[in-house]
Order: structure tokens, then sequence, then C-alpha cells
């Protein structure tokens, strides 16, 4: 992709996700909130970004997901196509400095870690937010946060995979595993966790005995209960 290329990705960066964040800096603004934030962590199949979404819509909670890639990048001025190549990669190989920058700007994994952290932290600084992914459970301490696990037995979620991605069950399992395997990555390497360790979590859902909807509910109801 060349440099005009690059400027007119920038230009059309979601005006819907800009306005959605100068209105969250606004309540931010305004004073600070005194509820934490729930973080949301998930096997891969398990549904838990759709969870977290639920959870969001049924609080009123402001909802970070992809959406937090996008205040990455204008919060660190860079194409938000080279943030969601960069976590896809989750840093590994990466040594070196990402290229395709715009204005010939230059991010490395560590300034990736120190925007995540700085992003996390000042949803956290409003409460009343779904982080989804991204170690959100790691960056916070545990009384500014609900931290949320979503599982799933591995055959159910081999078969959500396959039948969202129309691929057959051995694509899904390596897509799974090669996902897993990159999240774990990410969180070792940066936090020096275990992500798959239950301490770090607050509560578990297991998706594969209930609904969607009966986890977001569930979720709902221990924030009720806090």
């Amino acid at each position: 992709m060349g440099h005009k290329e690059d400027n007119r990705a920038a230009a059309a960066f979601s005006d819907g996700q800009i306005a959605q964040w100068e209105a969250f800096k606004q309540r931010l603004e305004s004073g600070p909130c005194s509820h934490p934030l729930i973080t949301v962590c998930m096997e891969p199949g398990s549904g838990g970004s759709q969870v977290g979404k639920q959870v969001a819509e049924t609080l009123g909670f402001d909802y970070f997901h992809r959406e937090l890639l996008e205040v990455m990048s204008i919060t660190a001025k860079v194409d938000a196509k080279v943030l969601q190549r960069l976590e896809k990669e989750r840093l590994s190989g990466m040594e070196d400095v990402i290229s395709q920058m715009l204005d010939d700007r230059y991010l490395y994994p560590g300034l990736y870690m120190e925007y995540l952290q700085k992003v996390v932290r000042t949803i956290s600084r409003r409460g009343r937010a779904v982080v989804v992914g991204r170690g959100a459970n790691f960056i916070l301490p545990p009384e500014e946060r609900l931290s949320v696990l979503v599982v799933a037995p591995r055959e159910i979620r081999i078969q959500r995979v396959a039948e969202h991605y129309g691929v057959l069950p051995e694509d899904a399992e390596k897509r799974i595993e090669n996902r897993l395997k990159k999240r774990s990555s990410f969180v070792r390497k940066n936090f020096a966790k275990n992500i798959a360790d239950p301490v770090y979590y607050d509560l578990t859902i297991n998706t594969g005995f209930m609904s969607l909807d009966d986890a977001a509910r569930t979720i709902c109801q221990v924030w009720s209960g806090r």
C-alpha cells in the first residue's frame, strides 16, 4: 500500500468510532466513576466476544473489542489496519520495527504495549465498560475490574468455528489452536502469566452448557451483586 493509499485509509477512519471515543472522553472528564469495568477473556470458539457485547448492551456500558484498536490508532496516530496486523501476529517474529506506518511513523512492540496499557487504564478511570481480550485483566488490579473467562468444551468450539467460517472440522481445530497459541504467547511474553490459569479470573462461564444469553445474564447478575 502506497503513502497516498495510507492517507486515504486514515482519512476514511470510522467517524463513528472517533465520535464514540470523543464522547467517552467527555464522560471521563465529567469525573471518575466508582464502578470498575468488566474484562472478558475467552477460549477461541466459546462465544466470549458475543457474550461481552450483550453484557455491555444490557448494562448500558461502553464496549471495547476491535474498537480498542481504533482507540489505540487514534492515540498512537497510526493506521488501525497496522495494529490489527500486529495483533494478528501477536508480535511473534517481529523484533524489528513494524513498517507501513502513516507519515513514516514506526511502532515498536514495546510501544504497542505502552499504548495498550494507556488506553485500558483510561477506560478503567471512567468504568462502566466491557473490554474483551488484549490481556486487560492483567493490566488492571483486581479492585478495578470483574474478570471473566468464557470457555466451552473443545468439540463444541470446533463445531462453532467450523460453522461460522464454513470450514471442515479439522481446519477449524487448527484455527482454534493457532489463535490459542498466539493469545497464550502474548500474555506469557507481556505479563508473565498463564492465560488459562483460573486464579486470574473472578468468574468462569461455560457456554457449552448454557446459551450465550444465559451466560450474559449470569455475568450481569454477578456484576449487580458486587
